[in-house]
């Protein structure tokens, strides 16, 4: 697959970010990963990129983060998906369904 415009993925980069935290707590590289896995590497984000996105949700109280240690392992910063953050991830997925249906009419009237 080819990468995603830089636009577009920062356009996205917050809907994406509470979507894999829906689905359980997670640490800024294992999203990273996630998402690169998930889409089959359209979405290359280096993983220092996602600390301003997680910050800014986290002090728009969507987000929360808590430090875990796993013995044997440095410890890492998890991040857990707020009742907030649920809110604003189904008006997200509401506003690009809105989205992707505009594209989907209008190619369909030039074809």
């Amino acid at each position: 697959m080819k990468s995603i415009s830089k636009e577009l993925v920062g356009a996205a980069s917050a809907p994406i970010i509470l979507s894999v935290l829906s689905s359980g707590d997670s640490y800024g590289y294992e999203i990273v990963q996630k998402v690169k896995e998930l889409t089959h590497g359209g979405i290359k984000w280096k993983e220092a990129s996602i600390y301003p996105v997680l910050k800014k949700l986290e002090n728009n109280g969507m987000i929360k983060s808590y430090w875990k240690v796993v013995e044997g392992q440095r410890p890492r910063k998890y991040y857990t998906l707020l009742e907030d953050g649920r809110e604003k991830l189904q008006t997200n997925m509401q506003e690009w369904n809105l989205v992707n249906s505009v594209f989907g009419s209008l190619l369909k009237v030039k074809t």
